[in-house]
């Protein structure tokens, strides 16, 4: 009976973690903010552009073809919502979230109330401008749909 040999794998990742050089924490984080910085022009003014692709989608098939829309209605406000998020634009941010929200809820079987949709993107649309002057009134109203389509529990 021969006996059981064990074997100590080196951990390269591990190693070169450990080794001197390369960027600090902050660094790192310093970096990856001012390129985040960098294209905020461009991502913001994107922003508009989103919500008018948005818009163009939403009057778009409603009948049999709908699942396709509801989806790229979903990846259209998702996106919107993840550079509003990153840029702070908050009240852009949850619009989008709420219209996904929705169209997640319609997506369990729940028969789609495309007005609900349509007061999201007209909300979206506006908040895409930059302008925050009415945003917490357009807020307060998306709100108000999205409770009534989507559980408290979601």
């Amino acid at each position: 009976m021969s006996l059981a040999r064990t074997f100590k794998v080196e951990n390269r990742l591990a190693k070169i973690a450990r080794s001197p050089g390369g960027k600090s924490i902050d660094e790192a984080v310093r970096g990856a903010e001012q390129r985040i910085e960098s294209v905020r022009d461009q991502c913001v003014s994107a922003l508009s552009t989103k919500a008018d692709q948005l818009s163009a989608l939403a009057s778009g098939d409603r009948g049999a073809g709908a699942a396709e829309t509801m989806e790229g209605l979903y990846n259209i406000s998702n996106a919107i919502f993840g550079v509003a998020g990153v840029y702070e634009l908050d009240a852009l941010a949850e619009a989008a979230c709420s219209l996904c929200d929705l169209l997640h809820g319609f997506r369990n079987g729940e028969p789609v109330n495309w007005s609900a949709v349509d007061v999201h993107v007209d909300g979206i649309r506006l908040l895409a401008t930059g302008r925050s002057e009415g945003a917490v009134s357009v807020l307060a109203g998306l709100r108000q749909v999205r409770a009534r389509f989507v559980p408290t529990d979601q």
